[in-house]
């Protein structure tokens, strides 16, 4: 099992791309990523950190769900058209910081449920017709894929915004 922790967190600016995406066609998602990377440099900005893929909205693993594809960045900062700056909101965090990529994702995320609500933790989540609605949900790729090719090597941290 992953270790959670409950971390205290600074609000963090972003470039990013917002979209709906599926599962099933997560390569369409995915080839924002170094989109993302070249509006910051041709803007003059500097990346810190790898890719945070935001999820706003999903109804189940298999319908469509809003996401942002987005990069951390220093502060807000100008971008071109088709881009947009945001920052994923300060507060106290649920956090896991698993090994092994996209294969685990999935049952970190329902540890992580299961560990909330055994510590009376609240996700800041709506609950609607449409689906669950995430204050902040993210995920973020700590390991370079160009630089470790081993999926199960890849570290990855995952982060729900507490109420």
């Amino acid at each position: 099992m992953t270790d959670f922790t409950v971390e205290q967190r600074a609000e963090r600016p972003f470039v990013g791309v917002s979209m709906t995406g599926e599962l099933a066609h997560w390569d369409r998602v995915n080839e924002h990523v170094p989109q993302v990377y070249a509006a910051i440099a041709a803007a003059g900005g500097v990346p810190e950190g790898g890719p945070i893929y935001q999820y706003h909205r999903m109804q189940t693993a298999t319908d469509p769900m809003d996401i942002t594809v987005s990069v951390p960045v220093a502060a807000p900062m100008e971008i071109e058209e088709g881009f947009h700056t945001g920052a994923i909101p300060a507060g106290r965090y649920l956090v896991a910081r698993p090994q092994g990529g996209p294969d685990v994702l999935e049952q970190v995320h329902a540890q992580m449920w299961e560990w909330a609500s055994v510590q009376d933790l609240e996700l800041a989540i709506e609950e609607r017709a449409d689906g669950i609605r995430w204050r902040a949900r993210t995920e973020q790729f700590l390991t370079d894929p160009q630089t470790e090719p081993d999926r199960s090597k890849w570290a990855v941290e995952v982060a729900y915004l507490l109420k």
